[in-house]
């Protein structure tokens, strides 16, 4: 499809869209139901040629140039609905009914993208592989970003109406964000003006973990010390965010607030639900290994973090780290609380006068079972 036929701005007529009566628009929802994708685009296309901007065409075009192109079109087709519905509302048809016509078309969208990502990926097929092999990480950034100004363009426009969209676009979207980190590829390190320098740092840190102090402590600088000379490997989500904040400072020395409003939004909610495993995964990457080869062992302390012992440690590894390190815990015996404390809790005597039944948990009660019509995704 081209998609430059919905780019820009559209001539706005006085009745934009299909007449319902139009024998071509049956066509092209047969064609859609009966799952062919590509020849139902291309009549679309005709129709968009002719300057005739239906909603429901619009639809079967966009999802024939996501069937034809795969995952790395996403982007161009958020940004064309995001463009469509801020800046050419008034240009699509039908006008009767405009935003019930819009909020399904849009819901059958998600609903066929979600089911072909999922089962072309289920299934291993070359479709999928050929996404794996040719969609950077870049790419999916893209449609995620292209994807959030959607979501912020639908509510505006659909009100209380958007959710069944919002629904599908989120469901798209946690599909893409799992694709990208699954096509992420470590960028190739640029070249310095002092390699010999670099080489040299880069032996320290990995032979830091085979030295040690006395007492057993590890002996990395970059452990120990304020962090001065640590180099600590992003994310590309790390570098991504960096632009951000490189184009906030760049829009407030321009003035430009409206844009930098939009982008601190962004960077706030990033603020808010940050994960440093996503943006710094290497720092992580010894931890998580080794808390996974010995789960077993240490969740087995699990039970006792309210015992004097832990809380004792506790305090100690809050005030000193290196201390904490050092501190021989073999004569602390974290399972029994009495022998390391010298004291037991005392029992309570039962009352003779008080006869002693277990109580017998309530039953759960039984849940209603779900009602409603049951419709096909590939049904209009």
């Amino acid at each position: 499809m081209n998609i430059e036929l919905l780019q820009g701005t559209l001539e706005v007529t006085e009745n934009p869209g299909l007449e319902t009566i139009d024998p071509r628009l049956s066509d092209i929802a047969t064609l859609m139901q009966d799952g062919k994708y590509e020849e139902a685009a291309a009549q679309s296309e005709a129709i968009l040629e002719e300057q005739i901007y239906d909603i429901r065409i619009i639809g079967y075009s966009l999802y024939g140039h996501f069937i034809e192109q795969g995952v790395g079109a996403m982007a161009d087709i958020y940004q064309c609905l995001a463009n469509l519905l801020r800046d050419n509302l008034d240009a699509l048809g039908p006008v009767k009914n405009r935003e019930k016509h819009i909020q399904t078309i849009l819901t059958w969208m998600m609903k066929q993208l979600i089911k072909k990502l999922q089962r072309e990926e289920a299934k291993n097929t070359s479709i999928y592989e050929g996404w794996i092999s040719e969609v950077s990480s870049d790419q999916v950034q893209e449609a995620l970003d292209a994807g959030d100004e959607l979501r912020r363009t639908l509510g505006p426009v659909l009100e209380d109406a958007a959710g069944s969209v919002l629904d599908g676009l989120m469901k798209v979207n946690d599909w893409l964000t799992a694709f990208q980190r699954l096509v992420y590829r470590e960028p190739e390190p640029e070249v310095e003006e002092e390699p010999e320098e670099r080489e040299e740092v880069e032996d320290e840190i990995e032979e830091a973990p085979r030295k040690e102090k006395k007492g057993g402590f590890l002996a990395d600088s970059s452990f120990v010390d304020d962090g001065e000379g640590v180099g600590i490997e992003g994310s590309f989500h790390l570098k991504l965010l960096i632009r951000k904040l490189q184009a906030f400072d760049y829009l407030i020395s321009k003035k430009n607030f409206s844009s930098a409003a939009l982008i601190a939004d962004d960077i706030n909610s990033i603020i808010a639900n940050f994960d440093p495993k996503v943006y710094f995964p290497k720092l992580f990457t010894r931890f998580s290994f080794q808390f996974a080869a010995n789960i077993n062992e240490l969740f087995a302390f699990e039970e006792h973090k309210n015992s004097v012992e832990w809380q004792a440690m506790q305090e100690l590894y809050k005030v000193d780290l290196e201390s904490f390190v050092n501190f021989d815990s073999e004569g602390i015996n974290l399972g029994a609380s009495g022998e390391a404390g010298d004291y037991e809790e005392p029992e309570p005597e039962p009352d003779e006068h008080e006869d002693i039944h277990d109580e017998e948990e309530p039953s759960p009660e039984e849940s209603d079972e779900e009602g409603g019509e049951t419709h096909e995704d590939d049904e209009w």
